[in-house]
Formats: structure tokens, sequence, C-alpha cells
């Protein structure tokens, strides 16, 4: 006496198209799903209070989590200029009493060399290298022109880098350039 059958088995459906099957099993996997979700409400109802407050304790703070990481993310990626440089103006909406500053990051790969910044068309900077990931920041103390310094009060209306590689404008009208 074997175990082994005589011939194989047939497969019910084996006949259908793929497409058809893919969606009959799809719907009884989302049945079965509804159905788990409808016993376990229904196990949640016959629970006592306590259980009930618990799990509310326990839903609020994960609401409050995702809450959290959905404000605390950016929905999009940091904007930078044609040269990948990221570019923050003080005084702005968000520290209208700052003093006036131009910061600018390197967000490319590679070192900037011989950064020249032109700022409100007759003030100068030159710096000789940004490294990747670096951070340099212009006051008007920093920047200048034949006649002196850029007075301290005054804003960074326009400004534009020029590097070995290009050109960038950074700063139009007191408003950040991002591409």
């Amino acid at each position: 006496m074997s175990a082994a059958r005589p011939s194989p088995a047939k497969k019910e459906g084996a006949e259908r198209p793929v497409g058809k099957r893919v969606a009959s099993e799809a719907s009884n996997v989302v049945l079965n799903a509804f159905s788990v979700l409808k016993e376990k409400v229904e196990e949640f109802r016959e629970q006592d209070r306590f259980f009930k407050y618990k799990a509310g304790i326990v839903g609020g703070w994960v609401a409050i989590s995702l809450v959290s990481l959905v404000i605390a993310c950016p929905s999009r990626s940091i904007e930078t200029t044609n040269l990948g440089a990221r570019v923050t103006v003080l005084p702005n909406p968000e520290r209208p009493t700052a003093s006036p500053s131009l910061t600018v990051t390197n967000t490319d790969d590679e070192p900037w060399e011989n950064v020249i910044f032109v700022v409100n068309g007759k003030y100068r900077a030159t710096v000789e290298r940004i490294d990747a990931g670096g951070i340099f920041t212009l006051t008007p103390k920093s920047v200048l022109s034949p006649e002196g310094a850029m007075p301290s009060n005054e804003r960074f209306i326009n400004a534009e880098m020029r590097t070995s590689e290009g050109r960038s404008e950074l700063v139009r009208e007191g408003q950040p350039l991002t591409q």
C-alpha cells in the first residue's frame, strides 16, 4: 500500500485567466482582514472600562507621536541654488530684529574654490575655499568696497556668488533665491 496518488491532483481555477485569479485572491484577503478586524472590535467591546482607558491612552500617544513626526519632517527637500548653495538672510520674517547677515552653506559634494561674494552691487568679500558641507557667514563688517566696510545697518538686498565653477545669484530684493 502506498500513500502516493495514482495521478496528480487537479487544481481548481487553474483554467481562469491570471487577472481574475489575482482579483479573487485579493478580494479574499480583504474580506479575511475585514473579518479579523470585526472580531477584534467585538473583543474590544467585551473588555472592561480600565482596559479601554489604557487602550485610549496608548492610542492617543500614538496619534500625538504621528502628528509630531508629520509636523517636524519637512514636506520637501532643502532647496539650493544652481551651485548647491543654501542661503539664509537676516533679518527675515522669523527674526525681524536680527543684525544683518548672509549665511551660505555648501550643500554640494565638492568644495568651492576662489569664491567671491558681491553684495548690493558694490561690496565684495573673497574666500579662498569653502569645503563641502561648509558654512560661511557674511556680516556688514566682512564685505568691503573701495570706500570701506558696508554700513552695519544696511541689509543684504542683492548678493551673488562667483566661484571657479561658475556663478550663482543668492539674494534678490532681500529674498534668498532657490531653484
